[in-house]
């Protein structure tokens, strides 16, 4: 199981390498330099490549924080559930040695 482990590993790092060098790639093939206009707010003027990598990277970010929301509540709701089932577990037992005293 390690040799997968380490191959998948490998094949992460690989794929990473090979976006970071498309993005570098990009980011110099389009040199022209802009100043996006973000909410209304004027950004500081830089390349093409270097805004749409950087919007692109922020994209992720906020993807990954969304997506994160649901996985939490619902490890909230699976901690709410399993203190009720210790909750019924307990009374559970406080009925069973009621039952078995008398």
């Amino acid at each position: 199981m390690s040799f997968l482990r380490w191959l998948l590993r490998l094949f992460y790092g690989l794929l990473a390498l090979l976006c970071i060098a498309v993005g570098v790639y990009f980011a110099v093939d389009n040199p022209d330099a802009i100043a996006p206009n973000f909410a209304g707010y004027a950004l500081p003027s830089g390349s093409v490549g270097f805004w749409l990598i950087g919007f692109l990277l922020l994209g992720l970010l906020l993807g990954f924080v969304v997506s994160l929301v649901p996985f939490y509540a619902e490890r909230r709701r699976a901690r709410g559930l399993e203190r009720q089932l210790q909750r019924l577990e307990r009374e559970l037992q406080t009925v069973r040695r009621q039952v078995s005293g008398d």
